[in-house]
Parts: structure tokens; sequence; C-alpha cells
């Protein structure tokens, strides 16, 4: 079997241990091949080349990085394996899959484990591994700077986070879909398959495979610029206790759903990341992905 390892020195406190990784590997590998990322797209790049030599693709990083590697190998025939060690700094696939940032446990469950058939959302033509989503607190895992994730790891996030809610900015928003159809003002929306979001556990009893996802929308009633101060107590209640204690209500829209078509986007983030895209269709890819866990 061949295996190639892909590690990306940018990602929360860089990776120092790779000559020990590539070891490791080669205890189940015949063949370990190695590259370390030089730029944003390096690793796309080397995936569309080379995945059709390999079984399985290990990568070292965030859930930025998973993202990259879901999107270069979603979907393809004959995709490999995706091995999985978290250097980020929250690792919510991560902690959804049960793989520990330890590296030489999370050696362990790629050399002894079996593959996983996980569900990833296709949101027009990228694919988002585990979270998409818009409004407060979405932009502190972009805008935070990295030199301030590096040292504080989460805790720099929740900084970012304080500051947002002293603003929160709603947005307008327009969904349709089979189970949940809202055209108004929100102050949060996520579609998510996770049991972890930002670090918290969002949705401990998510199934990650059942071609649904989970979608959140907390809105307001009437057109306003800020986020109710009501809001922001049920958004940070969602965070802190799970996706399960909101209700359906005047203000709170849940459900799971498998497609929709969602208008007016702003600053959308997509696993981390901001994505630009005003309007945009999702739908989800069941068992889209292969990750050993």
């Amino acid at each position: 079997m061949k295996c190639l390892y892909i590690s990306n020195p940018y990602s929360g406190k860089g990776n120092k241990q790779n000559d020990k990784i590539l070891n490791r590997l080669k205890e189940k590998y015949e063949v370990v091949d190695f590259v370390e990322t030089e730029y944003r797209t390096h690793l796309t790049e080397i995936l569309n080349a080379h995945y059709q030599d390999y079984d399985t693709v290990v990568v070292t990083g965030g859930d930025g990085t998973l993202n990259e590697t879901v999107n270069a190998l979603a979907e393809k025939e004959n995709a490999p394996n995706i091995g999985y060690i978290p250097s980020g700094t929250c690792n919510d696939v991560a902690r959804s899959l049960n793989i520990p940032k330890n590296v030489d446990k999370a050696l362990d469950i790629i050399l002894n484990g079996k593959e996983f058939e996980y569900d990833i959302m296709k949101i027009n033509d990228r694919y988002c591994i585990y979270v998409c989503g818009m409004g407060i607190f979405t932009s502190s895992s972009y805008d935070t700077k990295q030199d301030a994730k590096r040292k504080m790891g989460k805790i720099a996030y929740y900084f970012h986070g304080l500051g947002d809610a002293l603003v929160g900015k709603t947005f307008s928003i327009g969904i349709e879909s089979e189970e949940l159809n809202f055209e108004g003002t929100g102050s949060l929306l996520l579609f998510i398959n996770s049991k972890s979001v930002a670090g918290f556990k969002f949705n401990k009893h998510a199934v990650l495979n059942d071609g649904y996802i989970d979608v959140c929308l907390i809105n307001e009633k009437k057109a306003r610029k800020r986020v109710s101060l009501m809001n922001k107590i049920r958004i940070a209640k969602m965070f802190m206790f799970g996706y399960k204690s909101m209700k359906n209500s005047s203000h709170v829209k849940v459900a799971k759903i498998n497609s929709a078509n969602v208008k007016n986007c702003v600053n959308v983030n997509q696993d981390g990341e901001c994505i630009d895209c005003a309007n945009f269709s999702l739908k989800v890819v069941q068992k889209g992905v292969k990750i050993i866990c």
C-alpha cells in the first residue's frame, strides 16, 4: 500500500514531528511519500495531480487543511482514504470523530482504525465538511490573527467573539428547503454536520453519515441593524448547552435538511474560511469522503 503524507506548517503551532510521523506510517505502508505545503493552494494542486497514486492521504493541520483535502478528493472515483492528525486551534471534525490531538494517538488510529464515510455539503461548486454559517461570532475563525491563535489557542477566538457580540450586526436572509422556509432578518445561521463547533459540544448526538445536516437559524422578529440582547442570550445558551436546547419558536428555527437554496448572504464561513457568495445552493453529499477513525 502507498501513502502520501502532507504537512501544513502554518496551521496551529505548526508541526515539528514529521520524522516521527513518517517512521510510524512506514509500519503500515510500503511506500510513504512526504510533501510540506508552501502556499495556500499547494495541497489542492498536489492531490489533483497525484491522488490516484495512493491508498491513503495523511494530512496534519486544522479544519481548514481538512477542508482543502476534502475539496480535492470529494466525489472522485477511487479516492484514497484520509488519515488526519489534527494540529489546528479547535479541530472540530477531529473532536466529532474522536481523533485526539496527541500525535502518537492520532497515528495509532491511522494505523489501526477503520474508514468512516462522512457526509459533506456541496455549496455551489465547493465542498464543506462540517459547518457553513453567517452572523454573530462566525467571523472569529477567519478574522483572528494567526499569531494570536498560536499563542492563545481557542481563547483568541473567544476574545474576538466577545468583541463581535458587542457590535452584533444582523443580516437579511432567505432560505428555501422542504423542511425550512424563511425570509427576514437573521442574527445567526448555521448549517452543521458535526458534534463540535468552535470547540463546543454543539450536537453530541449528531449522526454524521445519514444524508442530513442540522440547520439552526436565530432570527429577529423585526428588521433591525443590531442583534437583540435576548438573541445574544439564546445564542450563548445554544453553544453552552447544545443545539438540542433550542426549540422552534418565533425567534428560533431548527430542522434537519438535505438541500436548500440560500440568498442575500454576507461573509459566509465555510469550515473556518470566509467565502464570497451572495447566493448559494446547498446539498448533502452522503458519505462523500472516507476518513480513518
